[in-house]
């Protein structure tokens, strides 16, 4: 069985994902660079050419080739839990939710607005809507949760790996 990151934009996925397969010997794979490769394009380009809907119509289809996989780290795309079919999929999965306060996310999201198509004009106000939009979806769907803030990415990841359901 795989463990899935899920989380806000800027929650830390990427960057937990790849310290935690070092920790547990595991491969990591990241679904947004799964769908770069697969257009052999950016996000922001794949959003400007095709649209967010073909987006996370790509997105799902990765999340569902994870089966075929064993013992991964994987980390999610922000809004992979908008559609009902992801969320029954991760229902089963080993799931962990990297939360923290909006202000922090904020922060650590718009440090990379150019790569980040939902972000690039948008206000803290209006990234706190999506925030409280998706939360319920993420914890639906959470195994565990682990709060981000003041948090070092090496603290995040002991902490997951802490919990006995996050072991290989």
């Amino acid at each position: 069985m795989n463990i899935f990151l899920t989380g806000m934009m800027g929650s830390g996925k990427s960057s937990v994902g790849q310290l935690l397969s070092k920790y547990l010997n595991s491969t990591f794979y990241d679904l947004d660079r799964g769908i770069e490769k697969r257009f052999n394009l950016s996000i922001k380009d794949i959003f400007q050419t095709y649209g967010e809907s073909k987006f996370r119509e790509v997105e799902s289809e990765l999340l569902i080739q994870t089966k075929k996989i064993e013992n991964n780290i994987i980390a999610t795309g922000g809004g992979i839990l908008i559609h009902s079919e992801n969320r029954e999929f991760l229902k089963n999965e080993r799931v962990c939710f990297l939360d923290g306060s909006v202000e922090e996310l904020y922060k650590r999201a718009t440090k990379k607005r150019d790569q980040r198509p939902l972000l690039k004009d948008i206000s803290q106000s209006e990234f706190t809507k999506i925030y409280q939009d998706r939360k319920n979806h993420y914890n639906e769907c959470a195994t565990l949760s682990v709060i981000t803030d003041n948090k070092t990415i090496e603290e995040i990841a002991k902490e997951i790996i802490s919990d006995e359901r996050f072991n290989f």
